[in-house]
């Protein structure tokens, strides 16, 4: 066999390998596998030569997502992370999860809470340890959210993408109000979340203020026997 011969058959070879990677890339981008409100995708990396060899690949691969929403009213513009995934959620609230896996919440660096087991709905009853109505982190983080919405006369609450870009501790204007933010402590919730709010929403067209406790706590009721009777 020539050397010319040789290097021609590699070039195929090479070619068939490539061709086939990307047979398998366009099929998961046409065809994700949908079932209710859970896809599932398959991500395959390496370059086997046999075709068990990518099923093995896809069987430890597989992530499945499911759908959920974030309600204190439906809570639009937050920031989520759960597995693999994150994102900001919608305007209904909606967020996607790793089925199984946990979810979080923030507002820039805010952290709202903690971790939590992804679910069709998330209120902030679910982001505290046994967290019930009358929780007073449970009411604040209300509170905080309340204060944020950049339009209060709707039925959704918008946290705009200025408010989670300025919610960082590198904002030297806020980097102690976001460092000691404790949902749990009255007195430093108050302090803190007042010159949050303060900053945060310098911009809006009217002039925001820390949401008290008991209209809050209201507020969340209504928004969740609302949103319960929809499910």
């Amino acid at each position: 066999m020539t050397g010319g011969q040789l290097c021609k058959e590699q070039v195929f070879a090479m070619t068939q390998v490539i061709s086939r990677r990307y047979v398998l890339i366009l099929t998961l981008i046409a065809t994700p596998l949908l079932a209710g409100s859970q896809c599932a995708f398959f991500f395959s990396s390496g370059g086997g030569s046999s075709s068990s060899d990518d099923e093995d690949d896809r069987a430890g691969l597989v992530v499945k997502v499911s759908d959920g929403q974030f309600i204190d009213a439906p809570v639009q513009g937050v920031n989520y992370i759960s597995g693999s995934l994150s994102g900001v959620t919608g305007s209904n609230g909606e967020f996607q999860y790793e089925t199984g896996n946990t979810v979080r919440f923030f507002i820039g660096d805010i952290a709202l809470g903690g971790e939590v087991s992804g679910k069709a709905m998330i209120t902030p009853l679910d982001l505290v340890e046994n967290g019930a109505i009358d929780t007073p982190a449970v009411i604040n983080i209300a509170r905080l959210l309340q204060s944020l919405d950049s339009d209060p006369g709707d039925e959704v609450i918008t946290i705009p993408a200025e408010v989670r870009a300025a919610a960082v501790r590198s904002n030297e204007g806020l980097s102690s109000a976001v460092e000691f933010l404790d949902f749990s402590e009255d007195p430093a919730f108050v302090n803190a979340a007042t010159q949050l709010v303060a900053v945060l929403t310098r911009d809006y067209p009217f002039t925001a203020v820390l949401v008290d406790a008991e209209n809050a706590r209201e507020h969340m009721i209504r928004s969740i026997e609302r949103a319960s009777e929809k499910q």
